[in-house]
């Protein structure tokens, strides 16, 4: 595995995954842009939702109609199937690059750069809850809709350690640069 990230943690694997994923949020954008005519106000998924209750998901699958909801299960089921592949990819060799570049290659600080496959499983679920809840409508349990809320919280808190991690490292980097730079002037 070690040497797996040390290979693929290079431009070459870094800038296609950066481009998948710009273009899933461009489709997504435009899922939201469906949804929004449909319901003639702001949609916004489920994914980006925290904290949501039953009513909310239920007044929301109201207001999308079956136009909208189906919009959302392709959504769903299509675009945030692939994007967890593509951030996480992502997440994972852009942070094995940053490792690698702080650390000696043998290092096994670069199994850090895989903690955004936690992400990735707990986006899955999600997905998983989405497609259930939206199946489910009308008949939406309060247990179904709060389990669901709970593991798109959850979402939040990997999502901000997983972009934090790439960012946090750069720095670290930065500094380290800085430092050799001092120390050979």
């Amino acid at each position: 595995m070690k040497n797996l990230l040390r290979i693929g943690s290079n431009w070459k694997f870094i800038l296609p995954a950066f481009f998948l994923s710009v273009y899933c949020l461009y489709l997504f954008q435009g899922h939201e842009k469906a949804m929004s005519e449909i319901t003639g106000n702001q949609a916004m998924m489920i994914d980006l939702r925290s904290n949501y209750t039953v009513d909310e998901i239920r007044i929301f699958f109201e207001e999308l109609k079956p136009e909208g909801r189906a919009i959302h299960t392709y959504a769903t089921k299509v675009t945030d199937s692939i994007f967890p592949f593509a951030f996480g990819i992502l997440f994972i060799l852009l942070s094995a690059f940053i490792i690698k570049n702080i650390t000696k290659s043998e290092s096994d600080w670069i199994y850090l750069s895989l903690f955004p496959l936690l992400l990735m499983l707990v986006d899955f679920k999600e997905n998983f809850n989405t497609l259930s809840m939206l199946s489910s409508y009308p008949d939406l349990t309060s247990e179904m809709v709060d389990a669901a809320s709970k593991v798109t919280s959850l979402k939040g808190v990997f999502v901000n350690i997983s972009m934090g991690l790439p960012i946090i490292l750069g720095l670290i980097w930065m500094v380290k640069c800085v430092l050799k730079r001092m120390k050979n002037s």
